[in-house]
């Protein structure tokens, strides 16, 4: 092999090595510095997502004392686009607290502007029936489940999150998510809000 060869060889491997360089940082850069991840009920409330993507009203402010067969994700990925966000809340309550739960849940709403928006009961999306805060708004989703049966109430919230990503039973999710995402035949800025939209 003679010298002229053995510099291409060289150039051609760095070249190749740059590259590969440049695509990582690239990828790192997109995919954001806050990475965070937790299925420790203790650390319930401890969310990084901004308010004015949801203030979370469909959430309680805290897990009941009392709450059994709990199960808690949580993950949140920041990046140059919109965040990626999951919260997940499943347990199961006295019959006082789920009652109580169920009555809080019906009656919340936003004020937006001179609107008042009141949360959406769904008994056709879900597994069960649902209240519904955030209904495919830019693709993001926010809602309780209730289980009248069981005495149990599942929470979640999905922003930016496809299926093949959820860290949670997809069982859980509305016969809708996700719709039109791909081909962009659904505009999720048209779909329901309770807070009222934001703007990036």
């Amino acid at each position: 092999m003679n010298k002229k060869s053995r510099i291409l060889i060289i150039v051609s491997v760095l070249g190749a090595a740059m590259i590969i360089c440049c695509t990582l940082a690239f990828c790192w850069l997109l995919r954001g510095q806050t990475r965070e991840i937790s299925r420790d009920p203790k650390d319930y409330g401890n969310w990084a997502l901004p308010e004015k993507y949801s203030e979370r009203l469909i959430f309680p402010g805290e897990i009941p004392d009392t709450a059994t067969e709990i199960v808690y994700y949580y993950k949140y990925q920041d990046g140059w686009g919109r965040p990626m966000c999951q919260i997940f809340l499943q347990c199961r309550l006295a019959e006082t607290e789920f009652n109580a739960e169920v009555s809080r849940l019906g009656q919340i709403s936003s004020v937006v502007g001179d609107e008042q928006l009141t949360v959406k009961y769904d008994v056709e999306s879900f597994l069960y029936p649902a209240y519904v805060t955030i209904e495919g708004y830019d693709f993001c989703y926010e809602y309780a489940l209730i289980n009248e049966v069981d005495r149990e109430i599942i929470y979640a919230y999905a922003m930016n999150t496809m299926y093949r990503d959820m860290g949670y039973d997809r069982k859980y999710l509305p016969d809708y998510f996700m719709e039109g995402f791909e081909d962009f035949s659904v505009d999720g800025l048209e779909r329901f809000t309770i807070y009222g939209g934001y703007s990036e």
